[in-house]
């Protein structure tokens, strides 16, 4: 829906955009800014870009260079706007030529083939992947373009990286896999380009593949152990958690320390235990945390192959015969492992490097094999930020820009060149890699490519759309490489201990909210009638700022005397995190450190992370319920989150026979189970299915014609005393308010009924998405409501449905909490209060007393 404040939303992001607030790479880490020496002494660095031309590339993202040997060429691949999709670079000239305007079937839109793009000479073929099961193949001599049918050996994978070693006319791709069976690992792939197969490289030693099995249940079993603990300390006003709570925790540590390999982690256990005894809860859950943590760095550690990762690239060492991954992104912090891998042996073998210093950790980073000297070049890279203000970046740029060279066979990395982060607008080269896309979920490296010699050759991308902090057009740079001519203090004063990860710090933490600060009393049981109250808020609150959750609802877990919210997108951060708040002590706690989607208008690519948690959509709106027959968070899009584990279960993702969308699918609970409200994916029906653990969703069969919702305009809520689900908001839709009827479909019967209660003109809302049934008044309250005169400070009602009488009436019970689409509203049962909780965590609540209540049939001024 649209409305003024919505308006000057997005005037305020197009501002903060406008002045570099909202650009994912707009501020430089902080970090030294000494210029390299040659050799260990002080002076210019040896290694300086040389400026060749601008303007030639047209605009780009997510575009690659490669070498193309026999052309003695650069070949410059991807999308481009003013520019081709193919474009050839002729070294000697120094000039750019066209050599196909447009990319794989005629079309260059959706085509994301960064880190996905390998030349063969041999067979003078360009190949791409985008994303997908489908290796796109572009003939450079015959200028054309086909397709290869999609590779089963490449189902599930996300974030591909692709190399290929021209010698052996093979490509390697690696990607993460996020099978619940094989959490951690990334899958590599090998394709042979001369007998057109591929193949996969699993891991063969059935004892290998069983020990990373045995850690991963004993992780997740950890993690089970710490959402529970952290349930028991949370919920629990004093921090310590009931008798039968500790009971059945201790229990559990004793379970987990029998579990394979949890020998080795024996003192850890004993420690979570013993404190448990002491009823130190809170330090109980610290301790199980960090055993989380232990136990993944352990069974990293012994992975014999790479983790799963994003935006890491992967390089081809020629001169070496080999292929190498350096860092990349874990959504929950930065790694700097260097990982080699060898075809040369029948099976391919994956090592990783014992190299004494490493880059720091990060990804993003432009990665390419330096074919004379046998080095593999390292160029720029983000990391992750801790910013929290309204519309930040996610990430920053390493400043200063560093250039690392790998030997492989001295298993050595070597500072060779940086350059500090000019000041904003200055003209120079300045970092270029950046996210891009609708929800920033791709990303642009710095498109790098070295010829024979050692020369490296940037063509950059432009750089001048709204909040640029360097803003420069598309440029081609060279840059000659002297292996020898390194930069050994930069080395040891930029450099990093290899296989270390970098952390996000503050709110991002789950730890965050855990102190020992008493939270202050909420007072429910003394609230007056008919009356919103704002509760006092908690201790600590992670819904602020940039992790808002704004857009989305928030829904009553009624077994767990608990309200969850799970919600951004829309200029938000879109994390899979589920916050928690507690009526009983009025704490707000997470499950587990959030995750780091890139986006600003929702997703995050591949809809999940790396550990297989959902995404936001740019929206959340009603895209998720609270079931009480499965006793799981259901989303519609076919994910389940466990509030006892405070975390997502680790399954496939359920499909659904419904079309999600975040503007045109509602999902609520109900005693039969989730009740989805969409438009089916075959066909034009909208139509109701039931959820099921079991068997999935199932088709309720509507007896009748139901109108399909849309956005927060939309709302259905599950009436207890007729066994009926009630559908709010019937005729309204983008600018245009309900026509004051609602609609009700019956459980037994299966009837879709049209019903125009008394007072209709007061259900004729613009958002009525938020519908809470308050079983003890047998009313149903409409989360938008009525201001009567200016709408700034005109008096305000809530609307109330009288289900027996069919009546639509207003309760004077001050002012109303809002925008809707900015809140959820539920009923407490056992309370017998309706809360109403914003994106930021703030709680309102209302006592309903009908027989002390007075309703109007109409405002009065």
């Amino acid at each position: 829906m649209v409305k003024s404040n919505r308006r000057f939303h997005w005037i305020a992001m197009a501002m903060m955009v406008a002045i570099g607030v909202a650009n994912p790479v707009a501020r430089a880490e902080s970090g030294p800014a000494t210029q390299p020496g040659t050799q260990g002494q002080p002076g210019p660095s040896p290694h300086q870009w040389t400026r060749i031309d601008e303007g030639k590339t047209g605009e780009r993202a997510g575009a690659m260079l490669m070498f193309a040997a026999d052309l003695k060429q650069m070949l410059l691949v991807g999308p481009a706007k003013g520019g081709s999709f193919v474009q050839a670079y002729d070294l000697a000239e120094k000039n750019w030529t066209e050599l196909s305007k447009t990319g794989p079937g005629g079309k260059d839109g959706n085509f994301h083939n960064y880190y996905q793009t390998a030349y063969d000479p041999a067979g003078h073929c360009v190949y791409c992947l985008s994303g997908g099961q489908v290796l796109h193949v572009f003939n450079v001599a015959e200028k054309t373009w086909k397709e290869l049918p999609p590779a089963a050996e490449l189902e599930g994978l996300s974030w591909l990286a692709m190399a290929c070693d021209p010698a052996g006319r093979k490509l390697v791709v690696v990607g993460a896999d996020k099978k619940p069976d094989n959490l951690g690992w990334a899958r590599t792939v090998v394709y042979d380009i001369a007998a057109g197969a591929w193949r996969r490289l699993d891991v063969a030693d059935a004892k290998v593949v069983a020990a990373h099995k045995e850690l991963v249940a004993a992780k997740e079993a950890t993690i089970d152990l710490v959402g529970r603990l952290r349930s028991a300390w949370y919920r629990d006003p004093a921090g310590v958690g009931s008798p039968d709570d500790l009971k059945q925790l201790a229990d559990r540590c004793a379970a987990l320390g029998k579990l394979p390999q949890m020998n080795r982690f024996a003192a850890a256990v004993d420690g979570v235990a013993a404190l448990l005894a002491d009823r130190k809860t809170l330090d109980s859950l610290a301790a199980a945390r960090a055993l989380v943590r232990k136990i993944e760095e352990a069974a990293e550690a012994q992975y014999p192959v790479p983790c799963s990762r994003r935006n890491s690239p992967l390089a081809f060492d020629a001169k070496n015969g080999l292929f190498v991954l350096f860092g990349g992104d874990h959504e929950d912090y930065m790694m700097n492992d260097t990982w080699v891998l060898d075809l040369s042996v029948a099976a391919g073998v994956w090592r990783r490097s014992g190299c004494d210093v490493a880059p720091s950790p990060r990804a993003g980073h432009a990665l390419v094999g330096l074919p004379k000297s046998g080095r593999v070049a390292l160029y720029e890279g983000y990391v992750q930020d801790s910013n929290t203000d309204y519309g930040c970046g996610p990430c920053v740029t390493i400043n200063p820009v560093q250039l690392w060279l790998f030997d492989a066979k001295a298993d050595r990395w070597d500072l060779a060149g940086l350059w500090p982060a000019p000041p904003r607008g200055e003209a120079a080269i300045g970092p270029r890699g950046s996210f891009y896309g609708y929800a920033n979920e791709c990303f642009s490296p710095p498109a790098l490519a070295a010829d024979s010699d050692d020369t490296l050759v940037f063509a950059a991308n432009q750089t001048t759309g709204f909040g640029s902090r360097w803003p420069r057009p598309s440029e081609t740079f060279t840059m000659s490489i002297a292996p020898a001519r390194t930069d050994p203090t930069g080395r040891e004063k930029l450099g990093g201990t290899p296989n270390g990860r970098r952390y996000r710090t503050g709110i991002w933490l789950a730890a965050n909210e855990e102190v020992p600060d008493a939270p202050k009393p909420l007072g429910l049981d003394s609230l007056p009638d008919n009356t919103w109250v704002k509760l006092p808020g908690p201790p600590r609150n992670p819904c602020s700022d940039c992790r808002a959750r704004t857009w989305g609802t928030s829904v009553w877990d009624s077994d767990r005397d608990q309200i969850l919210i799970w919600g951004g997108g829309h200029c938000i951060r879109s994390a899979s995190t589920v916050a928690h708040w507690s009526p009983a002590s009025g704490r707000i706690v997470e499950g587990y450190d959030a995750d780091e989607p890139y986006s600003r208008n929702g997703g995050g690519g591949y809809g999940s992370s790396l550990l297989n948690r959902p995404w936001v959509s740019v929206h959340s709106y009603s895209g998720y319920a609270y079931d009480p027959k499965c006793k799981l968070l259901v989303s519609g899009r076919g994910f389940l989150y466990d509030p006892d584990r405070m975390d997502w279960v680790r399954a496939e993702p359920i499909e659904t026979p419904f079309r999600f969308s975040w503007g045109g699918t509602v999902v609520k609970g109900s005693p039969h189970g989730a009740v989805a409200w969409s438009q089916a994916k075959k066909g034009e029906t909208i139509g109701l299915w039931l959820f099921d653990r079991d068997t999935g969703w199932v088709d309720l069969e509507p007896k009748g014609q139901l109108f399909g919702p849309y956005c927060d305009a939309s709302g259905m809520v599950y009436d207890s005393k007729r066994d009926r689900m009630i559908f709010g908001g019937a005729g309204g839709g983008y600018a245009r308010k309900a026509n004051g009827t609602l609609v009700t479909f019956d459980f037994k019967t299966r009837a879709v009924e049209t019903i125009t209660p008394a007072n209709s003109e007061l259900a004729k809302t613009d958002n009525a998405r938020e519908l809470a049934y308050v079983e003890h008044a047998d009313w149903m309250l409409i989360g938008e409501g009525l201001v009567v005169g200016d709408p700034k400070t005109g008096k305000q009602y809530t609307r109330i449905y009288d289900c027996q009488k069919n009546r639509v009436a207003l309760l004077d019970a001050g002012p109303v909490p809002g925008p809707t689409y900015n809140f959820g509203w539920m009923y407490d049962a056992k309370r017998k209060l309706v809360y109403a909780m914003n994106d930021v965590g703030q709680v309102w609540a209302l006592k309903l007393e009908p027989k002390t209540a007075t309703l109007l049939d109409k405002s009065a001024e």
